[in-house]
């Protein structure tokens, strides 16, 4: 793994995440004003979709074998690192994000279709009835292909504690004996076929933990092109990638400013507790 350019690389996508956010909600505005049509938006939608496909075929390319990193990438916040699903968001995060905005405004047009009996409400996103179907469909088979990327992942971590590190313990113990009861050497040497099992068998785990990144990136585009292209308006899609957008970007923002806050020296710290306390008994006992 290439730290240094696997950084970058998460900074240029954290930049473009920024500079996608902006094209989106000037074509939101665009949009609301009525002069944005439906082939522009379509367009805009496209960049989002193609920027995410580079920045994880660029992401990919730093490690192509190696998929340990992007699991709990040490380049995000220990926050950031808790929300991790496979190197990225669940998909079903994104459908989830899409309930709660189709849902904005629901409640009060829910209570004007109750006494006008009027049309059937749409929240503020407008998602229709016959949408939230497909959506609801989406969302399951989204959430039974995540399941099947978790069991595999748990299976991953059983064999490795299975294969290489069980034999590590079993090496350890050879040579506590041979110290003991025994030339070094005989131990050390029967060590070496271990050694080759070890690597061997991480070698495995990281192609295998580099797959299975590789399909939950498919997964998360599939989820979020089916949404914006197949499922929602232009209009509808635009909205729904520029809330994702900056749900993302005010994560980070918000994790990065609470983890330097809690670094910086607390005023009322350990120290300060030591002084008022001795300050006080001195009052008592003058």
């Amino acid at each position: 793994m290439d730290m240094e350019r696997s950084v970058a690389c998460y900074r240029r996508w954290i930049a473009g995440q920024e500079a996608g956010l902006a094209e989106l909600e000037a074509a939101s505005t665009n949009a609301a004003a009525g002069t944005a049509t439906d082939a522009e938006l379509r367009a805009v939608v496209e960049r989002c979709m193609v920027a995410y496909q580079d920045y994880v075929a660029a992401r990919r390319a730093v490690s192509p074998r190696d998929g340990t990193a992007f699991i709990s990438p040490p380049w995000c916040t220990a926050f950031e690192r808790s929300l991790v699903w496979l190197g990225g968001c669940r998909p079903s995060v994104a459908i989830r994000l899409l309930y709660n905005l189709s849902g904005e405004g629901l409640e009060a047009q829910l209570e004007e279709f109750i006494n006008d009996e009027g049309p059937l409400p749409r929240g503020s996103m407008g998602v229709t009835p016959g949408q939230m179907v497909l959506v609801t469909d989406l969302h399951r088979r989204t959430l039974r292909q995540e399941n099947a990327l978790s069991d595999r992942l748990a299976t991953l971590h059983e064999d490795v504690a299975d294969r290489p590190l069980f034999p590590i313990v079993r090496q350890r113990a050879r040579l506590r004996g041979a110290r003991c009861d025994g030339p070094v050497g005989v131990a050390a040497g029967g060590g070496v076929v271990v050694d080759a099992e070890v690597d061997a068998s991480l070698s495995r785990y990281r192609d295998g933990m580099a797959q299975l990144v590789a399909e939950a990136d498919e997964l998360r585009m599939a989820t979020a092109r089916a949404m914006a292209t197949e499922i929602l308006t232009p209009r509808q899609a635009v909205e729904m990638l520029a809330a994702a957008k900056q749900l993302h970007l005010s994560v980070r923002e918000w994790s990065r400013r609470a983890e330097g806050a809690a670094a910086q020296p607390q005023p009322n710290g350990p120290r300060a507790a030591v002084v008022a306390s001795t300050s006080a008994a001195a009052r008592r006992n003058p």
